[in-house]
């Protein structure tokens, strides 16, 4: 029998903003690593994102949704963890 290593992953809800769209969706991170650490990794040029929702900027409407969505990180304007949606 094999020994499989496993990594425990925490997963963080997040909205990434690019220059056209807003995606929302989680990213999984190690406990130690902070989000900011995901982003400066110089050898991984997309994050991965996971239950995805893509939205316009412009309409505001909501373009696909994506189980799984790797975002290059050269295009990311700004990421915002753990936020709390308004009330409306």
């Amino acid at each position: 029998m094999a020994y499989v290593s496993q990594v425990k992953k925490e997963s963080v809800e997040v909205i990434i903003r690019t220059p056209i769209e807003k995606i929302e969706g989680a990213v999984y991170k190690l406990k130690s690593e902070r989000l900011l650490d995901l982003l400066n990794k110089p050898t991984e040029g997309f994050l991965p994102v996971s239950n995805a929702k893509v939205f316009s900027i412009e309409s505001g409407k909501l373009l696909f949704e994506a189980r799984f969505l790797a975002v290059n990180k050269t295009h990311i304007v700004h990421l915002v963890d753990n936020y709390t949606l308004p009330e409306v």
